[in-house]
């Protein structure tokens, strides 16, 4: 995974080494603590690459002399060309095309003030994918106050979310940093910087309950009253802003059936599993996506210089397809060799892949999924 510093080394170890190349990273936190998080970011970027900072609500007269030298300014005010949603979006991607582009939109709540919560989602949904296919790095902002259900469906977008509340900072998504997602740490915004503490162990109770109550299907007020507490208790502990006795800790254990570690085990259960094509380590042109037995599937990444053939290690013994999306594919099912387009795919249920070979003499590429019942060893290799 490549990753950028964002200029603060207690936050880049937090995210185990920076910022990830690509990253959408939306901000929840009120408004003072946004100078000392944009800085950072926009001063390691603002000499060697593209820095940009978006301006809703002041001029950028106001705004420069509050950002690092070399950062070009959009004015997206009322009245002004960036105004209209469709010609702010063409101006941010734009930007996020040039090399080494970090990119500060500071105000979703001035957009959502504005053009409402429906068009706010809109323009997200539509900008952000854009910039992290680009490998651009932004800094959305937002604040509490704006709706739930905005802040929600930016969540379900994004990749990196962090909030900054109450003298802490939390890591409510963090795409493929496992170790770090959820944690809770002290934070301090005084003196111009951003400064993080350690873990706070109230964290590992906020992770465990939210985990416990999306696994049960429960909504707040029902885990409230398993553990004989109001639903707003449950949210200030899932927040991270106060803990549970140890009383209210033992009626939920005994009401779940369940022991207190469990409820305070920091770990994650998701609902997916994610991989990225930067994530994994390439060999011999075959990208390993999915390899573990307990995921239920393998899946590989092939890609096949001109002409080039390839074979598994050792055939598999259950179903499994071969899904090509660029070139022309010969696959060999030994009595059988179908040709394959773009787009084209072959389920193999009784006779196993033996191979394939790129009939172009282009690169071509495929995907390799296998059902794995039980643990079958054995990468995909190129001739």
């Amino acid at each position: 995974m490549q990753t950028v510093s964002s200029g603060i080394d207690d936050l880049d170890g937090l995210l185990g080494g920076g910022i990830l190349v690509g990253d959408n990273v939306v901000w929840v936190a009120e408004r003072d603590a946004f100078e000392v998080i944009d800085r950072p970011l926009l001063a390691g970027a603002s000499s060697t690459g593209t820095a940009v900072y978006v301006t809703f609500t002041q001029s950028p007269e106001q705004v420069r002399p509050t950002l690092p030298r070399g950062v070009e300014i959009l004015d997206a005010r009322p009245g002004q060309l960036l105004a209209d949603p469709n010609a702010f979006t063409r101006a941010v991607v734009e930007r996020g095309s040039q090399p080494n582009a970090r990119i500060v939109i500071p105000d979703l709540d001035a957009i959502a003030a504005r053009f409402g919560p429906e068009m706010t989602i809109k323009l997200f949904t539509r900008t952000c994918p854009v910039l992290f296919g680009l490998g651009a790095i932004a800094y959305w902002r937002i604040s509490r106050a704006t709706s739930p259900h905005i802040v929600e469906e930016i969540r379900k977008m994004t990749q990196c979310v962090l909030e900054i509340r109450n003298g802490a900072l939390q890591v409510i998504k963090a795409e493929r940093r496992p170790h770090a997602e959820g944690k809770i740490v002290s934070a301090d915004v005084s003196n111009g910087q951003l400064r993080l503490g350690p873990e706070r162990a109230i964290g590992r109770l906020a992770v465990g309950l939210r985990r416990l109550r999306v696994e049960r299907g429960l909504n707040q007020a029902e885990l409230g009253r398993l553990a004989g507490v109001s639903p707003s208790a449950i949210s200030q502990a899932e927040a991270g802003i106060r803990g549970l006795g140890l009383d209210t800790l033992l009626r939920l254990s005994q009401n779940l059936q369940i022991g207190i570690d469990e409820i305070l085990a920091n770990r994650t259960t998701a609902d997916y599993v994610l991989a990225r094509h930067d994530n994994v380590a390439t060999r011999a042109g075959v990208t390993p996506m999915f390899e573990h037995a307990s995921h239920g599937l393998r899946g590989y990444l092939v890609e096949l210089g001109p002409g080039e053939s390839g074979s598994p290690r050792t055939l598999h013994k259950d179903a499994e397809a071969v899904l090509v999306t660029s070139g022309l594919i010969k696959v060999d099912l030994g009595v059988e060799t179908p040709v394959l387009r773009a787009g084209d795919a072959v389920l193999a249920t009784r006779v196993p892949v033996h191979g394939w070979t790129n009939l172009l003499t282009k690169p071509s590429q495929l995907f390799w999924i296998l059902r794995e019942p039980d643990h079958v060893g054995g990468v995909a290799q190129t001739n």
